[in-house]
């Protein structure tokens, strides 16, 4: 199988439509899912409202917020404990009077302290072998720093844990916003000298910009779901364990985007999650850490076995002659090992899931893009039509679109080879099953 032909002649670019509607648009987040998508398959494939969705792969929680709106229960996994927090207060509605008045107590009780001169000394280290001042100083200017640290004492003071998590994802977006840190990419980069020298954030200011938002937004998405409102439910943990984690619950639709597998390259959502995750001193540290380790094809397979996918194999074998011409010595230079690891979890993957779905009256939906490596193209949505039949995923349907809005650089460099660079992931594939 080399191509997918989608049978369907509707537009899934949705290049005119918002991201941020309702509480999709609280904080930042990685390669996050266009929530239209997440809505029209909702649309389509639920049939009850007793119908629960499933996100194996959950992010921030774009498909629970909107199964919210559909009114259906719904369920999501991911092993990044800062994708939980987001989701969960993306998730949980509030009082938008009572978030004003407490929001308005954070700036009044802020500017008392910035007038009085108080300092506090709550910043995480982000480098623990470096000076903690000397990292700091590394991404944030004084003033900034001083003035972070006053409106972090002030949210973590709040009583009510809902309402303090609301404030919390509100400050770890504005400890971004004002950073050094280029906020048009997600992975790490620190601002060129020259404009480092003209930045001057008020810190005060664009938290109060960002608070104004998401309470605006949460009385709308709060407005909308009403009284009796269906319940999302986001765990901590990994797809490897999702019929543990699942608990006896049945879902009938699975929405998902599973990670790219390019965490060192490209999309690199640990990366994205450490400071903020620091910043709100995240119980779940070393989960933390090792996003990226845990992640998909994070840990490399010492073997290669046999997945039955003829695309795969072929794949691995074009990656693999490319290797044998990169010196061994290079931190990159058994891709092949990489991308087949990738898939190995993937794979189990799809057994996972087709241990929790209800046979006969389930669809699974997975957003995928087709990744290059060694300037291979990676055909992954005909991969995993390859890989999910065997646990018996009927493939009914893979529709192509072309994503509208990215976060994310247009040309890489993944080999770093000098003035070779190669392009990023333009286009999506939707591909479902019937199980």
């Amino acid at each position: 199988m080399s191509s997918l032909v989608s049978v369907t002649k509707e537009d899934w670019t949705f290049r005119d439509i918002s991201t941020k509607e309702y509480t999709h648009g609280f904080h930042q987040y990685p390669a996050r899912m266009h929530p239209e998508i997440a809505k029209r398959l909702i649309q389509k494939y639920i049939r009850k409202s007793s119908d629960i969705v499933f996100d194996p792969f959950m992010g921030s929680g774009g498909v629970l917020v909107e199964s919210m709106l559909h009114g259906n229960n719904s369920v999501g996994i991911d092993l990044n404990p800062f994708a939980v927090l987001l989701t969960k207060v993306k998730t949980t509605p509030l009082d938008a009077a009572k978030l004003e008045t407490t929001f308005n107590q954070i700036i009044l009780d802020s500017k008392k302290d910035k007038k009085n001169k108080i300092e506090y000394d709550n910043a995480p280290n982000f480098l623990p072998k470096k000076p903690k001042e000397k990292s700091l100083k590394f991404w944030y200017q004084d003033d900034a720093l001083r003035d972070l640290q006053i409106l972090k004492n002030h949210v973590f003071l709040i009583k009510d844990e809902k309402t303090r998590d609301f404030f919390k994802i509100c400050f770890s977006l504005a400890t971004r916003k004002v950073s050094f840190q280029k906020n048009s990419i997600y992975k790490i980069y620190r601002m060129k000298p020259d404009k480092r020298k003209l930045f001057k954030p008020n810190v005060l200011d664009e938290f109060s910009k960002i608070c104004k938002n998401n309470i605006k937004n949460m009385n709308e998405f709060s407005n909308t779901l009403g009284i009796n409102y269906s319940k999302a439910t986001p765990i901590l943990g990994n797809t490897f364990a999702a019929p543990e984690l699942l608990d006896g619950k049945k879902p009938t639709l699975v929405v998902t985007s599973p990670p790219y597998g390019d965490h060192g390259t490209t999309v690199a959502y640990g990366q994205f999650s450490r400071h903020p995750g620091m910043w709100l001193e995240l119980e779940d540290s070393d989960e933390l850490f090792a996003v990226d380790t845990n992640g998909l094809g994070g840990q490399k397979k010492k073997s290669i076995e046999d997945l039955n996918s003829e695309t795969l194999d072929k794949t691995l074998k074009k990656i693999k002659e490319k290797d044998l011409q990169v010196p061994k010595e290079k931190t990159h230079a058994n891709r092949t090992a990489d991308v087949y690891s990738f898939f190995y979890d993937l794979d189990k993957c799809f057994d996972k899931i087709s241990q929790v779905l209800k046979p006969k009256q389930s669809h699974c939906c997975f957003v995928v893009a087709n990744r290059t490596v060694r300037r291979e193209k990676i055909p992954t949505d005909v991969i995993c039509v390859e890989l999910a039949k065997k646990y018996g995923f009927k493939h009914v349907d893979t529709i192509y679109r072309t994503i509208a809005n990215k976060a994310m650089s247009l040309k890489n460099a993944p080999e770093n080879i000098v003035n070779f660079s190669g392009n990023t992931m333009t286009k999506e594939s939707i591909v479902i099953w019937e199980y």
